[in-house]
């Protein structure tokens, strides 16, 4: 029997001395009248309702002067409406007019007011003492929520329902108004009236029944699995019990009773497997087993009647049959199922390896996993033997969609000599081919984020080989965490394949330490012999270099600063033409220096420029004027607020307002700055001049002269138009300018990341980008050319593979995250396309009308950060930032119907299984969940069998093999398995697409990588058919679009010779097994013929018999040393003569069948069984 605890001792004794030191005063800190404990505080007796003033009768009020005691009593208390009931129980009548009645430890009907003895109230006066009437050692736990510490709360009532709470009346609570009525009529367990907030104003409600009575009204065992079992055995009738063919779920239902039975019976100082141990220990005999009979007695206790049949047949479900350790029953039947399978299965550490047995089938833990995976039940083990292999498919990079129009500070779009368009996009160098041919390819050979490139203007012979003029570019790249940074000059008329050589059309590279950290700017010289290079460096070092050589000429500090420092560097075009001497500029944050070299010097000299008069600012492009009489040349510079600086000599002379300013842009080093007048081209020999400015409009100048004259034109300005329509302000600014003579048309690269080709007729996009940061995409379910994406520039966009260009886009208002389609039109009509915010914003837009928005919520305040549609398209799945994952009802007007909660990090990724009623997500924090879609509740279950439709998710058993070594589990951003579940397909931190086959169950499995991206690329895709992967580069802005070309296997090598006994030499005195016999000189043919050793060899002396076959000997397979301990054992009397090795064992296309039949064991190489 439980104690008294040491808080209520003391409640206990203060209200004995209040009582003895004149039963009217109080306590500091007490207040007169109030209760404490009940069932609501604990056991009963040890938090009982002990009145703190005795002076006051807690039902007292200034209305009743008898029932007060002397003058000052203090104001009746809020309890006072409540009914104590007395130790009679619930027969007690309530309380009415006649005289008020003080506490006493005697019965009612033996106490009198004029006998009436003041006595402190005892702990159980509020409710009889459930210990009083106690038959057994222990007392029963009270109904939940009621011996809980928890404190209900005001708006709580009590509401019907059809799901059973053992131990009270089947009721539950739930949120409604603001009080908590009654669950009987006149009052419940917890009802009151008066001024209490618990109370009814309708009057006092019935007395709290005794815990006698308590007690009587629970009922023996829970009705639902009492009535279920009973049920059952209606139905199955004696049919199933003669011969032991109990069903599983009579079985089940029967395990059910038992518990709850067990549930029932507990106490807070015996749990239900305590208690169930301790019944059986009464009738153990000492063996820890329990017999048939002795299991139906303890049932019996419990209130749960069980025959011998189903006895046997829960023996018979733990593997028993006439007794069964009683230990372990309680174990399986009272343990959690997923607990158990844990303890239950085997385990390992990491994912399978390479050529080892991967016959288990059990939990697997490996470090990018919080939890364990499971393999699935029917586990094939040659799966694992084609994941240690390359997949028989390879990626070939089609389309780039993207231009790098953001933070570039110099010209990086150029028109070739065969009309093409060269240009960057994250790491790749890219030549378009003009339409209608519409077609690129690519250089492959950096493996970083390229920052500058450059076109040679003029013919080189390099190596014997001519390279006619604008044919070959230059391209440098940032610092990589594998080499320092590079530049790379390569042929713009050949491309290179992602499987092919890296760099199939590179003519050489110019290698720089890492501390230079990349280039801002390039420029090849008019001859096309020198490279001028400007570092990111803090000197911002300006290298000039004969790039065929591969030489330094010269180094020397631009700019001191974080970079980009310098903008650009622009060569003097006339050094050839006019006979001018060698001279460059570079231009930047509020510098423009020249630098020059003297005739037959490789030393140059450099000299900053005087902004003179004019406002020192940002210079962001230059260009060379035609020298006029004096082979004088003008300078003219771009400044940010869209002015034109003219520079004469070493200073500017003159300012000519040009373009609008536009928006203040965050610049590359984090400043925010207005984007200048970026395009700056002389054309036509000299005499038209080209601007672009942040205004998106394009002046020509007329600079027949060699001079500039304010609103002297050659042409009407072109202006561009905003992309997104009339309704958008804002119209995108120029970032790059080139002219072709030979198409009379001007290519513009501008801010919004597009390409497009413009005249005075005809303006034409090259090529569809993205403003901001692109972090999702999706391919259409049933149209494999359709796919979408979204970016920070708040728009939708669809996009067709086939042609190659951007169909649909549409505004959100919002920044987006995630995006899906439908997986089947919806109620007959269109798919739909959900879109998800950075800040928990839903859109619902229909794909067959234009992405007209359908409908909006919102239901948290956290990004969202994947959705996906169940398979049936009833459910639409959507996981959030803040670790929640909702579930909305596409039948009812994406309606949420349950939440998903659990995971401790921001959801990553839901799948659905192909039925439609789980989903599985995975988590930052390494964490993989599935969940009940329809209930919001989670599976603690392993659901190792369960086939899902789509699979994105990063962990997991079937994807456990594609982490490479050392990587902590955030490395891979986004996964996607094909559709036929050949492969699969990762995008990670390093700028990779990595192919892989699936299932990928080998550690650092091999796979196929495809380089291009800048880092963190954030995710990748399969179409509807397998047939193309699209992959998109977060902060590159760019689209990857690669073609899937599956590979024929390869032929299997030729058959290795069969070793033969033949000569070792050409004499004929060494014999052997050999693959390639000696030839034998004539003599010792002839002898070998004479001995027959040619036909028959030479009687060999063995352990086991006479002689030797001429074939492969029997014993080939034994190890030698074994079967000359045999001969030994034998008693041969000697050991045997030495023979020689058998030759190795070939294996055969029969082995693997046998490896299948007999694997290795676990950890061993299963080759090595071949011998």
């Amino acid at each position: 029997m439980g104690t008294m605890g040491d808080s209520t001792k003391r409640r206990m004794a203060a209200a004995m001395a209040d009582a003895r030191a004149g039963l009217g005063g109080t306590r500091s800190g007490f207040n007169p009248g109030a209760s404490v404990g009940g069932y609501a505080g604990g056991m009963g007796g040890t938090f009982g309702k002990a009145a703190r003033g005795l002076g006051l009768d807690p039902v007292g009020s200034p209305a009743n002067p008898a029932a007060n005691e002397g003058a000052g009593a203090p104001p009746r208390p809020a309890s006072a409406g409540r009914v104590r009931p007395s130790s009679a129980g619930p027969s007690a009548k309530p309380l009415g007019d006649g005289p008020i009645q003080k506490y006493h430890l005697d019965a009612p009907s033996q106490r009198s007011p004029a006998t009436e003895v003041r006595k402190a109230r005892p702990a159980s006066a509020g409710a009889k003492n459930v210990w009083n009437d106690m038959t057994r050692e222990l007392p029963k736990a009270p109904p939940h929520a009621l011996s809980s510490g928890k404190v209900r709360p005001k708006s709580a009532t009590v509401a019907k329902t059809t799901k059973p709470l053992f131990g009270v009346d089947a009721m539950e609570y739930k949120l409604v108004g603001q009080g908590l009525e009654a669950n009987r009529a006149g009052g419940g367990a917890r009802g009151a009236a008066g001024g209490s907030s618990f109370g009814s104003p309708a009057g006092p409600p019935q007395a709290r029944p005794t815990s006698a009575n308590y007690s009587s009204a629970l009922p023996s065992r829970p009705a639902d699995s009492v009535n279920a079992l009973q049920e059952l055995r209606e139905v199955e009738g004696q049919e199933g019990l003669v011969d032991g063919g109990l069903t599983e779920a009579h079985l089940m239902i029967l395990e059910d009773a038992i518990r709850d039975a067990l549930r029932m019976r507990r106490s807070v100082y015996e749990g239900s497997k305590e208690m169930l141990l301790r019944l059986f220990k009464a009738v153990d005999d000492g063996s820890g087993d329990v017999s048939l009979e002795e299991f139906c007695a303890v049932c019996a206790q419990l209130g749960v009647s069980v025959s011998i049949p189903e006895a046997q047949g829960l023996f018979r479900r733990n593997g028993y049959e006439a007794v069964m350790p009683y230990q372990r029953f309680a174990h399986a039947l009272l343990t959690q199922p997923a607990r158990q399978m844990a303890e239950d299965l085997p385990s390992r550490k990491g994912a399978f390896q390479a050529g080892a047995n991967a016959n288990f089938s059990g939990k697997i833990l490996y470090k990018q996993c919080r939890k364990p995976v499971y393999t699935p039940t029917d586990w094939d083990p040659r799966l694992a033997d084609r994941s240690a292999e390359l997949p028989l498919a390879r990626l070939v990079l089609e389309f780039v969609y993207g231009y790098e129009g953001k933070e570039n500070t110099a010209q990086n779009l150029f028109y070739t000599s065969e009309g093409k368009v060269v240009y960057y996009s994250a790491g790749v160098g890219v030549v378009y081919q003009r339409p209608p041919v519409h077609h690129q390819y690519f250089f492959l050979g950096h493996n970083d984020d390229i920052t500058a490139v450059a076109l040679c203007p003029a013919s080189i012979d390099y190596n014997g080989k001519q390279f006619p003029a604008k044919t070959i570019v230059a391209t440098g790249q940032v610092t990589s965490t594998e080499t320092g940074a590079y530049i790379c000059v390569w042929d713009s008329r050949t491309g290179s394949q992602p499987d092919g050589p890296a760099a199939a059309s590179e003519i050489t590279r110019i290698q720089f330490d890492k501390d230079a950290r990349g280039f801002c700017a390039l420029a090849f010289s008019p001859s096309g012999t020198r490279l001028v290079a400007v570092a990111m460096d803090n000197y911002h070092t300006v290298y000039v270099y004969d790039w065929r050589k591969n030489r330094e000429l010269c180094a020397g500090r631009g700019q001191m600063g974080d970079p980009p420092q310098v903008y650009g560097v622009e060569w003097n075009p006339y050094e050839i033409t006019h006979s001018v001497p060698p001279a460059f500029i570079t231009f930047g944050r509020k510098h423009i220096k020249m630098w020059t070299c003297s005739e037959g010097s490789v030393n140059w000299a450099v000299k900053p420029m005087s902004f003179g008069r004019q406002d020192m600012q940002n210079v962001t492009s230059v260009q060379w004027l035609p020298p006029r009489g004096s082979n004088e040349c003008l300078v003219v510079a771009g400044t940010a607020d869209g002015q034109l600086y003219i520079f004469k000599g070493n200073a500017a002379v003159k300012a000519i307002a040009a373009h609008r300013p536009g928006f203040k842009v965050v610049q590359s080093d984090g400043q925010p700055a207005f984007s200048g007048v970026r395009g700056l081209r002389v054309i036509k020999d000299g005499t038209i001049l080209l601007s672009g400015g942040a205004d998106g409009t394009i002046l020509r100048w007329d600079t027949s002269d060699g001079n500039l004259q304010e609103s002297r034109f050659a042409a009407p300005p072109i202006q561009l138009k905003n992309p997104f329509g009339l309704s958008d302000k804002s119209v995108p600014a120029i970032r790059s300018l080139d002219y072709s003579p030979d198409l009379d048309r001007i290519l513009v690269g501008t801010s919004n990341c597009d390409v497009l080709e413009v005249s005075d007729t005809t303006d034409e996009v090259f090529m569809d980008g993205h403003p901001g940061d692109v972090y999702f995409i999706a391919f259409h379910p049933n149209k494999p050319n359709i796919f979408a994406t979204v970016s920070d520039s708040g728009h939708i966009r669809l996009w067709d593979a086939a042609l190659r260009q951007m169909t649909h886009c549409a505004p959100l208002g919002w920044v987006p995250r995630a995006v899906t389609f439908s997986n089947g039109p919806i109620m007959g009509g269109p798919y739909h396309v959900a879109v998800g915010g950075l800040k928990g914003q839903l859109k619902i837009l229909d794909e067959g009308a234009n992405l007209r928005p359908l409908h909006e919520a919102r239901d948290s305040r956290e990004g969202i950060a994947d959705l996906k549609y169940s398979p049936n398209n009833r459910f639409l799945a959507v996981a959030e930032f803040d670790t929640n994952i909702d579930i909305y009802s596409v039948e009812k007007g994406y309606q949420r119907i349950s939440r998903c909660t659990g995971h401790s990090s921001t959801v990553r990724s839901v799948d659905w299984s192909t039925d439609s009623s789980i989903v599985m997500s995975t988590s930052n924090d390494y964490e993989i969940l599935f969940w009940n879609a329809k209930t919001g509740k989670q599976i603690t279950l392993p659901q190792r069998d369960v086939e899902y439709q789509t699979y994105t998710g990063t962990l997991g058993f079937p994807v456990m093999g594609i982490w490479p070594p050392y990587s902590d589990g955030s490395d891979i951003n986004a996964l996607d398995r094909a559709h036929n579940k050949q492969w699969c397909v990762t995008s990670d931190d390093g700028g990779m697409v990595k192919l892989f086959n699936y299932p990928c169950v080998v550690e650092d499995a091999p796979h196929r990588a495809y380089r291009g991206h800048s880092s963190h690329v954030m995710c990748v895709r399969f179409n509807c058919n397998d047939a193309l992967v699209c992959s998109v580069g977060g902060r590159d802005r760019a689209i990857f679009q690669f073609r899937v070309v599956e590979l024929r296997p390869d032929d299997p090598p030729p058959a290795a010779p069969q070793p033969v006994w033949g000569p070792l030499d050409s004499t004929g005195r060494n014999w052997g097994w050999t693959t390639s016999p000696a030839t034998l000189t004539p003599a010792a043919a002839s002898a070998a013929a004479a001995d027959g050793r040619s036909q028959q060899p030479a009687q060999q002396h063995t352990a086991g018999g006479p002689h030797a076959s001429a074939q492969m000997p029997a014993i080939a397979e034994e190890d030698t040393a074994a079967v000359a301990g045999t001969a030994v054992a034998r008693g041969a009397g000697r050991p045997p003569l030495p023979r020689s090795p058998p030759p190795p064992r070939q294996p055969s296309a029969d082995d693997d069948d046998e490896l299948a039949e007999n694997p290795a064991p676990l950890g061993l190489d299963a080759e090595a069984s071949f011998g």
